[in-house]
């Protein structure tokens, strides 16, 4: 996130325009810079020197907010990477992530504090009493503080503390002092780091933190290393960055968007997000504003974009698809302020696309992206429109060369893996190693690149992804190498599922579609084919296109086609094929059998 000094830039530059909107709390660059100050200064407080020896590292629990917003500038500022957790993942995963980024620092909003207390209880290597636990909720209440009621006391015009107040008094709505309340009450010292009842762990709530007086002199930044975890895989994977890389990328993405001092941006996907975080690191770099949602709700976006005049967004997938099909997602196209709508692209088709044509205008963009290769290609609206799915065209300052099975680099139409050099690359993982090679792409490998010119050796990551190049550099995902079940690890069954799953996205008669294949004792192995109609009526079309494309594509597996009004999605894009199957298995074994029960009933 940003640091103070480019907040305080912004802020003598532009002091009452507005920097932060989250709800009915809006922070203008004086505010912003004035809570960061405060929060970072209560963060040095707690962390005393001996804390300091080992690695210095936060994470957090939470949706986007202003508070959260406020947070990861004042960790930027003292050198701290704060990493953002996915609070869905499974208590055991979440557990062992936790032991293997040890943080000093948890900071977490009161819907997602029983996941954190769950996986903190199962996690050996943490020890609840070494971390300081940062709610971003006051004391024994879920509501969120805005105004007067955040800080207890007096408050600024938009909703902070007046600059040099001290905040004395708990929530005026009658919910219990915090301990560091009491102690001020009762005139003993204070101790911002005494545990609430039955809490192991310090705490320090977030409005405790606005208390504390404004610092005279910042620290030196701890460390200079940005972190992402990895989703899915058999054990958790952190990524590794260092500030030089960031640097570039953030100089890149503003080339990339024309991103400006005059943008809004709405923050619609979660800043645990890799690519969300970044590019709201980047709209606060250059003096633009960031608007805050936390509901992913269309209404909501919809209203929003067009009360805060949106130019740009960030929105997850399942968001997107909601939003299109809101009556009012027309409002933002017929005002013309919006320009770039940004999107995980890996399992969106021709009807998203079509769709947002349609309705939002010619802006969005399908961007492919993970936390190893950071934005590694991109589709734009105009290129969307004559170009399939899974394929972009390498970002500004990145490469894709694609290598063959002795590692050579392969010349354009010639399938094989992907490897990619970039500034938006990640540097290693923090345990465990990852395949780099030096590579010369040279002029006739077809790589697909945006740097205008021969670049010689660079240090490629070599990816688990499939994929070809096309003679204009633009690549085209096709498969999988590595992270493929047992079950499905026959390489031309899987590159068919694959064509198969791609052929599906293209189709115009499909709202939405997956395919997962599984082995289970009532399907056997087969493949699972959920979608959703264009419209209400429009099933029998999607049956028979769906049951064709199957039966061409992987005639040997039995296709299981059923009609769903909702495919989960997580932020990143990536389909939640567990809850997919709980909800469809049932009644595809229902169907299953009444259909052998009709069979026998005739042939009796």
């Amino acid at each position: 996130m940003i640091r103070i000094e480019h907040i305080r830039r912004h802020a003598t530059a532009r002091p009452d325009a507005t920097a932060v909107v989250d709800g009915a709390v809006r922070l203008s660059w004086t505010d912003f810079a004035d809570a960061v100050g405060r929060c970072a200064a209560g963060l040095t407080e707690q962390l005393p020197e001996e804390r300091r020896a080992r690695p210095v590292r936060a994470v957090f629990l939470s949706g986007p907010r202003w508070e959260l917003a406020v947070l990861l500038a004042a960790c930027a500022t003292l050198g701290i990477p704060c990493t953002g957790l996915d609070p869905a993942q499974d208590t055991d995963r979440l557990a062992r992530t936790l032991d293997l980024l040890g943080p000093s620092i948890v900071i977490v909003s009161s819907e997602h504090a029983p996941v954190l207390d769950a996986a903190l209880g199962a996690a050996p290597g943490t020890d609840a009493r070494e971390l300081l636990r940062v709610p971003l909720d006051p004391p024994a209440e879920s509501a969120r503080p805005s105004g007067a009621d955040a800080a207890g006391g007096a408050a600024g015009p938009n909703g902070l503390p007046e600059p040099g107040a001290h905040v004395d008094a708990p929530r005026a709505t009658g919910a219990a002092a915090s301990p560091a309340h009491a102690d001020r009450a009762a005139g003993r010292p204070e101790f911002a780091g005494r545990p609430d009842p039955g809490s192991a762990e310090p705490v320090r709530p977030f409005p405790d933190l606005l208390a504390s007086d404004p610092p005279r002199r910042l620290p030196e930044p701890l460390h200079q290393e940005f972190l992402a975890v990895v989703p899915g895989g058999s054990r958790p994977r952190v990524t590794v960055r260092g500030s030089a890389a960031e640097g570039r990328a953030l100089i890149d993405l503003v080339d990339e968007f024309g991103f400006d001092a005059h943008d809004v941006h709405l923050v619609a996907a979660p800043l645990w997000q890799p690519l969300s975080l970044q590019l709201a690191r980047t709209l606060l770099t250059v003096g633009g504003a960031l608007v805050l949602d936390d509901t992913g709700d269309a209404e909501v976006l919809a209203a929003l974009i067009a009360a805060e005049h949106v130019t740009t967004t960030m929105i997850e997938p399942g968001a997107l698809g909601r939003l299109l099909v809101h009556p009012d997602s027309a409002a933002p196209a017929r005002a013309g302020r919006l320009r770039c709508v940004i999107t995980p692209g890996r399992h969106l088709g021709r009807w998203t696309v079509d769709t947002a044509w349609a309705r939002l205008g010619p802006v969005l963009h399908l961007a492919l992206t993970s936390p190893e290769t950071g934005l590694a290609g991109l589709l734009t609206p105009e290129e969307s429109q004559v170009t399939r799915a899974r394929t972009g065209r390498a970002v500004l300052g990145t490469t894709v060369v694609v290598l063959g099975d002795e590692g050579e680099v392969l010349p354009a139409g010639r399938p094989g893996r992907l490897a990619i050099a970039g500034p938006h690359v990640m540097d290693g993982y923090l345990d465990g190693e990852a395949e780099f090679r030096t590579l010369d792409p040279g002029a006739d490998s077809g790589a697909g690149s945006a740097l205008g010119e021969d670049a010689g050796e660079r240090r490629f990551l070599v990816t688990d992804d499939l994929g070809v190049l096309d003679e204009h550099g633009r690549f085209t995902l096709t498969g999988r190498a590595g992270g493929v079940r047992a079950a499905v690890r026959d390489r031309a069954v899987d590159a068919a599922l694959f064509r198969l799953e791609s052929d599906l996205l293209n189709l115009p008669c499909l709202r939405d579609t997956a395919v997962v294949r599984v082995s289970l004792p009532t399907l056997g192995d087969a493949l699972v084919v959920p979608f959703i109609a264009v419209a209400v009526g429009r099933e029998a079309t999607g049956y028979a296109a769906l049951r064709t494309a199957c039966a061409r594509r992987v005639p040997s597996i039995p296709a299981h086609v059923i009609a769903v009004d909702h495919i989960p999605y997580s932020p990143t894009g990536r389909i939640r094929t567990a809850e997919l199957l709980r909800a469809v298995v049932p009644i595809l074994t229902l169907n299953l059998q009444l259909e052998q029960t009709v069979h026998q009933e005739i042939s009796a």
